[in-house]
């Protein structure tokens, strides 16, 4: 037996085994569609709302020297890195 026979031997296996688990698939699908004997998992939970504790650090009037702007295009991270206005540890190629 040379190895394109057994490949293709052993696809042939494998074809038939799959089609065989959806064919199986399928019947068990078709005789059972009935509404009662679907079962369906629902689960409840009572979920209180707690007070997050950065809403806490900013009522109390601390400021952080962070100021958050949104995120920046590359060039304009070069143009702040090259003002000095971000702190980067390692060289960067303008």
């Amino acid at each position: 037996m040379t190895w394109i026979k057994f490949a293709i031997w052993l696809l042939g296996i494998y074809t038939i085994y799959y089609a065989a688990l959806i064919f199986w698939d399928y019947l068990r699908t078709k005789r059972g569609d009935t509404e009662s004997d679907k079962h369906e998992l629902t689960f409840v939970e009572d979920i209180l709302p707690v007070k997050s504790p950065i809403d806490e650090v900013s009522a109390s009037g601390k400021e952080s020297a962070v100021a958050f702007s949104g995120g920046v295009s590359l060039k304009q991270l070069f143009n702040l890195a090259r003002e000095e206005s971000v702190e980067y540890i390692k060289s960067v190629s303008f």
